[in-house]
């Protein structure tokens, strides 16, 4: 479990929560905004850990990590920082209040109640922007006056997502994506990865510190990008007939695809209400999917990239990594350089918009074999054949 000192990136937020810590003012509640796969879980944990700890060090301030709250939190069993993760699609009332205090109502149960294991108790909020109005309502009243040894931690995606009610009572905190050359230099030196691995896992993230560094200790995620890849690999010469064939393949391989869905870390709460099945299949399968054109429309913007540079001596020179250059998928470049040929610049720039259709389809809850279908034969349509 990372200390605030192994947050990397996040110079700025680190070192606005260590000011309020050591001068013992913080705010009753903090709202963490970034990206999805940005950090903001660490750096709310670290933060959490560091809030709570009986004898924290100075200069700069951090948790110990030897006393008695940092030792039950490194092991999971710190009962006084509590995260609250949403019961399926949303974080609800029963989750935080009761009338006959039954669990898991978190804060029926323990807000009344002074830490006696750590400093403060912590309340870990972990999707802020997916609270019920109900469950928002319910907690603004102690998120305006929390007792003085509560503390709150929100976390979205983005502030306009959460109630402005609550917005307004908490301190907003950026995450912000990590420039790419910082990033690859901090993976090359944490995660034992060669510079060309950290530039591909960079570029896979997106620069999303979190996802970056997930991609790099898990093995299952980059075994199925791998099969995307040799999957894509099958579309720029498919004959037309091929098209729906090919829309089933990629409904399969998303099935398979669980690690770069977040799939595997999502376990069922015991505590949740249980969820309609056939719900949950189809919001993971689209998150699946989703995950997978994730990966082709990088694999098609290589081949964008090579036409373009085919057609353009001035960009053709890889070796200098230029940004409008630069191949996400470097270690491909030979069976990327073959594919490119098959379509024009204009045909690799339809291929990228017709993903991104697909992308907002999906997110609209279009139809997920007539979006594969579409996509599939608009990919494979202009081959000739």
């Amino acid at each position: 479990m990372p200390k605030l000192s192994d947050i990397f990136g996040q110079e700025a937020a680190v070192r606005v929560l260590r000011r309020a810590l050591t001068h013992d003012c913080l705010a009753g509640t903090y709202l963490f905004v970034g990206q999805a796969g940005s950090g903001k879980n660490a750096i709310s944990l670290s933060f959490a850990q560091a809030a709570a700890c009986l004898t924290p060090e100075l200069n700069p301030f951090d948790a110990c990590g030897n006393c008695s709250s940092c030792l039950r939190f490194v092991k999971g069993t710190q009962p006084e920082i509590v995260r609250i993760a949403p019961a399926g699609d949303s974080t609800q009332i029963w989750q935080f209040w009761t009338r006959d205090n039954k669990p898991p109502a978190t804060l029926s149960l323990t807000l009344n109640y002074a830490p006696i294991i750590g400093k403060r108790r912590v309340y870990l909020i972990e999707q802020a922007d997916t609270l019920t109005e109900s469950a928002a309502n319910s907690l603004l009243k102690v998120l305006e006056e929390p007792p003085p040894y509560a503390l709150f931690l929100l976390m979205a995606t983005h502030p306009a997502r959460v109630l402005p009610t609550i917005v307004s009572r908490s301190q907003t905190v950026l995450i912000r994506v990590a420039a790419r050359e910082d990033l690859t230099r901090f993976l090359e030196s944490t995660h034992a990865l060669t510079h060309a691995e950290a530039t591909l896992l960079t570029d896979y993230s997106g620069g999303l510190i979190g996802e970056a560094v997930t991609l790099s200790t898990n093995p299952a995620m980059r075994e199925e990008i791998s099969k995307i890849l040799d999957f894509a690999e099958t579309i720029p010469g498919a004959p037309r007939v091929r098209a729906l064939k090919l829309a089933e393949n990629l409904r399969k391989l998303a099935t398979g695809t669980k690690a770069l869905a977040g799939l595997e870390q999502k376990t069922a709460s015991s505590d949740a209400e249980p969820e309609d099945a056939a719900t949950a299949k189809e919001r993971a399968g689209r998150g699946q999917l989703t995950a997978v054109l994730r990966i082709l429309i990088l694999f098609y913007r290589d081949l964008l990239t090579l036409r373009a540079a085919s057609e353009s001596p001035s960009l053709s020179n890889f070796s200098e990594q230029k940004e409008e250059t630069r191949l996400i998928n470097g270690d491909r470049v030979t069976s990327l350089s073959r594919l490119s040929q098959k379509g024009s610049v204009e045909r690799w720039m339809n291929s990228v918009d017709a993903f991104l259709l697909a992308w907002r389809r999906l997110e609209a809850n279009a139809n997920v074999n007539l979006v594969t279908e579409s996509l599939l034969m608009s990919l494979v349509s202009e081959t000739g054949q």
